[in-house]
């Protein structure tokens, strides 16, 4: 059966961000960290999870488990600690082999027989002496295993400005580049390294990388004999790469793959949905590239769902800037028929939301529109998910539907006061497709909006005028 794909590819009460993309056999593997709804517990705060999906049908989701639990971690892991974004690559000997790192500088390796797992400790990177590699920490460990079985680790966090005291463990080292080593075919005593690779947003000037310098999230591949290097730029909210002939460099600065809020795109500079940090990486799907990265909900930046679009071509032969939308793995537009929950939103905007990004020192959900789940049962998946906190000038956008046949449109709603919902094609500001309004109750009610003069493939926008505040749950197409 195929199902459709939509942005988050996941279950929308699922919350596994920094998402590395991964195809063993007939099957795609995301290797994320795991946060949780509403983003009290901080960063990366969950058991390391497997998903995959068959190669034909990359709408069916399958959760395969808990790949790796917090209680195995050697570090002593306290609340607020996290396991931070992890990679898996299969060895030459056809195991499989998870790079992470948590509350020091260590990075761990953990092992497995499967690609699902369980993975069980390893041990950590080495120096060729047997001690472990501490002296620098190694955030955000990606690896590739390069045709000639030569094994390569990429890491760094460089943030730009200094420091700031919460992310430093004893000991810790920042450098201003990320960094590449060489390992051994034990896939973790280092043979050569750290070479400084990337430089980061305070060492940008006249390396080409300038206001695309490297903060943190490094993921290797090998694309058409090139070295490209996946990762989050100094501006946080965008995912960009770097090309090379060899795997430890020199590397030049190739372009931004995504913006979480589309900032960038087509010269782009106003926020599309409210953002904060990102981190993914690149797999090859049916002849197309695509890009992993992750989105934010709950008005916070800890509580972070992954996302995936296909990539432009340039002119180059290389990647362009991809657009964020609400069917990313679908391989084209949604059919406009059936219903979709409100939350598969890549569009919202609204002048409570503040334009600057998303901390996780600051929850913003008593004052700005956001992505919200409410428990209603005992289960993981015994959720109701809306958009929460609307008020007038908010809107909702969607993209893309494909119009087959004449429909009109019921939006699920509740909240206080009167509510008049204006629908728009293609642009948020275009003129009016259809309007309707009404008093909005605790109760759940639907709202019609008459669409049956629409046809083709088109974006959706839902603009909201409010007396009070509205919570938005699902589209219904009929």
């Amino acid at each position: 059966m195929k199902y459709c794909a939509l942005n988050p590819y996941l279950p929308l009460y699922e919350y596994i961000p920094d998402g590395e993309p991964r195809i063993f056999g007939d099957r795609l593997y995301v290797y994320g960290s795991h946060d949780y709804a509403g983003g009290e517990f901080g960063f990366c705060a969950g058991d390391y999870m497997v998903w995959s999906a068959p190669l034909d049908d990359l709408g069916d989701w399958r959760c395969d488990g808990t790949a790796y639990p917090r209680s195995t971690c050697p570090d002593q892991l306290k609340p607020g600690d996290g396991m931070a974004a992890p990679d898996v690559v299969q060895g030459t000997d056809g195991r499989y082999y998870l790079y992470y790192n948590a509350s020091v500088n260590n990075c761990h390796i953990a092992v497995s027989d499967t690609p699902e797992g369980p993975f069980l400790p390893y041990g950590d990177v080495m120096n060729r002496d047997g001690t472990p590699y501490d002296t620098i920490k190694m955030f955000d460990p990606g690896v590739l295993v390069d045709d000639d079985g030569r094994v390569y680790l990429y890491t760094g966090f460089c943030m730009p400005g200094s420091i700031p005291e919460r992310f430093k463990t004893p000991g810790a080292v920042f450098p201003e580049y990320s960094l590449g080593y060489e390992l051994a075919a034990d896939m973790k005593t280092i043979i050569r390294g750290p070479v400084d690779l990337l430089p980061g947003g305070n060492i940008t000037t006249g390396t080409g990388f300038e206001e695309h310098g490297f903060f943190e999230a490094s993921s290797p591949r090998k694309i058409n004999g090139k070295y490209v290097l996946v990762y989050s730029s100094e501006v946080s909210h965008e995912l960009a790469y770097a090309l090379a002939d060899e795997p430890l460099g020199p590397y030049t600065y190739g372009g931004a793959l995504v913006s979480c809020a589309d900032i960038g795109l087509q010269g782009n500079t106003e926020p599309v949905m409210p953002h904060g940090n990102t981190h993914g990486g690149l797999v090859q799907l049916n002849g197309d590239w695509y890009i992993f990265y992750h989105r934010h909900t709950s008005g916070q930046e800890a509580s972070r769902q992954g996302c995936a679009e296909k990539l432009p071509i340039r002119e180059d032969g290389w990647f362009g800037q991809a657009e964020i939308t609400s069917c990313g793995l679908n391989g084209g537009p949604l059919p406009a028929s059936g219903s979709y929950n409100a939350c598969y939103c890549c569009h919202l905007t609204s002048p409570q939301i503040r334009p600057e990004r998303y901390s996780v020192l600051e929850c913003r959900r008593e004052t700005e529109p956001h992505i919200y789940e409410e428990a209603v049962g005992d289960r993981e998946c015994d959720y109701l998910h809306y958009i929460a906190n609307i008020g007038t000038d908010t809107v909702a956008g969607y993209k893309y539907f494909a119009f087959d046949t004449p429909v009109c449109v019921k939006l699920r709603l509740r909240g206080q006061g009167n509510v008049k919902v204006t629908a728009c094609v293609d642009k948020p500001d275009a003129e009016k497709a259809a309007s309707n309004e009404m008093m909005l109750q605790e109760s759940w009610q639907t709202l019609t909006l008459d669409l049956k003069e629409i046809s083709g493939v088109h974006a959706l926008y839902f603009r909201f005028e409010t007396t009070g505040r509205a919570q938005f749950n699902s589209i219904h197409f009929e």
